[in-house]
């Protein structure tokens, strides 16, 4: 159903949002150097990302894309004079290294992300499929254990192994891999 289609969207996409929030208030701390002004902006940059979502590159970094509409804010209240207070703290030199090194964190991030969803791969099945309900799923150990009629502590110790099998594998891509891009 479209609706249904929708609905999903827009929850992927208030996901999104959300987990956006920290790094791009943090980039308009550091634009503004006023906590309440990051805020206010973000909340605007948040509207305008709402009303154009259908604008968004599926695939694409959205904290870039929100940063990028916070930033417009930025500049479009610094023009607009209407926030007295707010004086631009970095010059545009520095700017540019402050959204080139967030950039840049955004990328590390993502890569950590495909080397963890490669390592998810590599586990045996019933040890993927218990991260998976546990940690995506947030599912609790008493309700898998009851899923898969098993005793809590034996789910427990099973998500203790795949943990430790995630934790090598992880380490050993980050030692083996850092020389090529995931």
């Amino acid at each position: 159903m479209v609706t249904d289609s929708i609905a999903s969207d827009n929850a992927g996409f208030e996901e999104q949002l959300r987990s956006s929030q920290v790094p791009v208030l943090g980039y308009l701390v550091q634009l503004t150097g006023n906590i309440h002004d990051a805020r206010d902006l973000l909340q605007g940059a948040n509207l305008t990302a709402w009303e154009k979502r259908a604008d968004f590159q599926k695939g694409s970094s959205f904290v870039s894309w929100l940063r990028t509409i916070a930033r417009n804010h930025y500049l479009n209240s610094l023009r607009s004079g209407s926030r007295r207070f707010m004086q631009p703290l970095l010059d545009e030199d520095l700017e540019r290294l402050v959204e080139s090194r967030s950039d840049e964190r955004e990328a590390e991030k993502q890569r950590q992300r495909r080397v963890l969803q490669l390592c998810m791969g590599e586990l045996p099945e019933s040890q993927r499929d218990v991260v998976q309900s546990f940690y995506m799923d947030g599912e609790s150990l008493e309700s898998i254990a009851t899923q898969r009629k098993r005793k809590r502590n034996a789910i427990g110790q099973l998500l203790h192994r795949a943990r430790q099998n995630l934790l090598a594998c992880t380490k050993k891509k980050a030692l083996t891999d850092a020389r090529w891009d995931i």
